[in-house]
């Protein structure tokens, strides 16, 4: 679906009002203005797709309105969007008339949604994020406060901070970007929306892990810890005891719980808890009972690939 600048004539006044028109949301408006279209210009552009595009959610969302929009009615349409997306392609071109309709379509749901007594609401019924709805939107201002609010009340919403990340990036701050990204795998690498992650970069990284056959388990989880190797993650520097002596407990709890179902697949969330703790020798050594090397004396047990990279590493920063 290549997007078409409006020239002059009869034929291009003609298709950009059918464009115009599946913009606007008016699906049958489209359809009967680019079957127009058709029979009008046979030899002209094909337009079989933006038809198709119209009838699909002309079909699925029937004569809705879009000013006032309760959040199940905001679940479902968002949900009708997925199936556009599985439908016709996802992901799209950049400028195409695909991403101009999603930034139309979540625009025309988040200001819907907005109005009334849902204004403050973070997350739909679903499950599915506010914050998300305007990042489809290309709105990340008000995404970033959406988002923002959501970890405030669930702080280990890896999602959310996912799509924190995304909203980072679509700003051009990608270090900070990457920190939530960082933040969301180490939470729950499993609930992180890896396919609309804006950070190509990232991207790329995931999928050359995914083939990685030196790892044992799912990729997703190791991500962390490569990503934290490779030098696309920052390392995790402790503010203050206060929150080192957390991470220190939730690290010993996963180990206890290690230990009890000798479940392996638990490893590489006890491998990064490790690492960012020996990234933080020099204040470990003002916690009582904190033997360091025996939690490097894990991490090699666990992953000794992964720890020769580690050591290396920090051999080459003295």
């Amino acid at each position: 679906m290549p997007l078409q600048l409006s020239l002059f004539g009869e034929e291009n006044t003609l298709f950009n009002t059918g464009v115009q028109r599946l913009l606007e949301m008016d699906f049958a408006g489209c359809v009967e203005t680019l079957g127009r279209y058709q029979r009008f210009f046979p030899g002209g552009r094909n337009v079989g797709r933006e038809v198709e595009a119209a009838a699909f959610l002309g079909e699925k969302l029937g004569q809705v309105v879009w000013t006032s929009i309760d959040p199940a009615e905001a679940e479902r349409r968002y949900r009708v969007w997925l199936e556009f997306e599985a439908a016709f392609g996802w992901p799209w071109k950049r400028d195409s008339i695909e991403e101009r309709l999603q930034v139309r379509y979540f625009s025309m749901l988040t200001d819907g949604l907005a109005v009334g007594a849902h204004s403050d609401m973070t997350e739909l019924p679903g499950g599915t994020p506010v914050g998300l709805l305007y990042l489809l939107a290309r709105r990340p201002d008000e995404a970033m406060v959406s988002l923002k609010a959501l970890i405030g009340a669930a702080k280990e919403n890896a999602r959310a901070w996912g799509y924190l990340g995304d909203v980072h990036f679509l700003r051009g701050d990608v270090r900070q970007a990457r920190i939530c990204y960082r933040e969301a795998f180490a939470m729950a690498p499993g609930q992180v929306d890896v396919r609309r992650i804006l950070d190509k970069e990232l991207k790329e990284q995931l999928e050359d892990l995914r083939v990685d056959e030196e790892l044992d388990g799912n990729y997703l989880d190791w991500f962390p810890v490569v990503a934290r190797l490779d030098g696309i993650f920052e390392s995790r520097s402790f503010r203050d005891l206060d929150e080192l002596n957390r991470w220190l407990k939730h690290y010993r709890e996963l180990l206890e719980d290690h230990r009890k179902r000798e479940d392996r697949a638990s490893i590489p969330g006890l491998f990064y808890h490790a690492m960012a703790l020996s990234d933080n020798a020099g204040m470990i050594k003002y916690v009582k009972r904190v033997d360091l090397p025996e939690i490097r004396r894990k991490m090699k047990e666990w992953q000794p690939y992964l720890f020769a990279r580690y050591m290396k590493m920090l051999e080459l920063k003295k």
